[in-house]
């Protein structure tokens, strides 16, 4: 009778545990974000009390997750919890949504910003894959204001923007708009119902979508002339950078991502016909192509074309050059997006052009530690 009686208990333990590790954690708050247009993906931090427990679980999207102390990640911020291993609830945005009529162009000569369309967002930002801009409109000219990332975009808290900010960042030119009225699309279901819900819905505006505009300045007779010293030990003369002979790389001066080649190439223009030519090539996907900087005396303008890329993410930097026995070896640098990283959901092209000094006539490719660059095919390049 003791032994049924101490079965029994233990089994009314058991079911008590099990009630307290379906019915969520204490203090259950839930920040989703909805990513549309390029990113078209819902993510949700997740936030509350274990008191003590190792895990517990939610209902998230009809789908039952284990909630942990958080993980090391880039998307992982004070106070919230991991899910699944995770530091946030991310899955497919199955809402998407038909492209708003946001027309968005950038002037590179005066780095204003021109937006038009029928759908006016709250907010748009801005970043080139370095820095962060909030136009200082959303509709008509405006400027771009510098900011810390997506701070005050929605119902982010401070720590969720900086979190997104630093993972969007990696994808190099791209918009973020902020979607009046928390988005189209239904927020994500949770149980049990949480006692605070944040939702912030954003557009992303991948780099093939944003037009690059270049207007054309006179200049008047009146001619100025500086003098710079870069750290580089070379300098600029009337804005023409200038280096040592015995230094071939002059430095970058354009890259992208959406150059319209198809596979791993590099090309080399020493003429201005050529130089427009290998513009054309990286700026293929734009309405509008630069012009390319002059050459002087035994210049060149090389691009390094990584070919096509599945998603957004992916970059290329040439960090230094050498020239010997008339072959130019540039020394690159390739990064490629995580494992359950934000990606633009589009075919990219990733390009740098760089501007070198020297008589050649072979160019190789090599890893910072000067082995030939490896590029794989599916999203891993070594």
């Amino acid at each position: 009778m003791a032994d049924i009686k101490s079965r029994v208990m233990a089994l009314g333990a058991l079911g008590a545990l099990l009630t307290a590790c379906t019915s969520g954690p204490g203090n259950l708050r839930v920040h989703e974000v909805s990513l549309y247009g390029a990113g078209a993906q819902q993510l949700a931090w997740v936030y509350g009390d274990l008191n003590g427990a190792g895990s517990s679980s939610v209902k998230i999207g009809g789908q039952t997750v284990t909630l942990r102390p958080q993980v090391q990640g880039s998307l992982a911020v004070p106070g919230s919890l991991s899910v699944n291993g995770k530091a946030t609830y991310s899955a497919p945005q199955v809402n998407t949504l038909v492209a708003p009529s946001i027309n968005l162009s950038r002037d590179t000569t005066t780095g204003t910003f021109s937006l038009s369309g029928s759908e006016r967002p709250s907010a748009v930002y801005y970043t080139d894959g370095r820095s962060w801009q909030r136009l200082s409109a959303t509709t008509g000219t405006a400027s771009g204001v510098p900011v810390s990332g997506l701070r005050g975009a929605g119902a982010l808290t401070d720590a969720e923007a900086d979190a997104l900010s630093r993972e969007l960042g990696g994808q190099g030119v791209l918009a973020v708009a902020v979607i009046e009225g928390q988005g189209p699309g239904p927020s994500l279901s949770v149980e049990p119902a949480p006692k605070e819900r944040r939702r912030t819905a954003l557009y992303l505006i991948g780099s093939a979508q944003i037009t690059s505009v270049t207007t054309t300045t006179t200049t008047t007779a009146t001619t100025t002339t500086t003098t710079n010293s870069p750290s580089a030990g070379g300098s600029t003369t009337g804005g023409t950078m200038t280096t040592p002979s015995s230094a071939p790389f002059l430095g970058e001066v354009a890259n992208g991502t959406n150059a319209a080649v198809t596979s791993f190439s590099v090309q080399v223009a020493r003429t201005a016909s050529e130089a427009r030519a290998l513009y054309g090539l990286a700026y293929g996907r734009q309405t509008t192509v630069p012009t390319p900087p002059s050459l002087g005396r035994d210049e060149a303008l090389v691009g390094v074309f990584l070919g096509s890329r599945p998603t957004g993410g992916y970059r290329v930097r040439v960090l230094g050059a050498t020239v010997q026995g008339g072959t130019l070896s540039l020394r690159a640098e390739v990064s490629a997006p995580g494992a359950g990283s934000i990606t633009t959901q589009a075919i990219t092209s990733p390009w740098a052009v760089v501007r070198v000094r020297g008589a050649f006539s072979e160019v190789k490719v090599t890893d910072a530690s000067g082995q030939p660059l490896k590029l794989g095919t599916g999203g891993n390049d070594r």
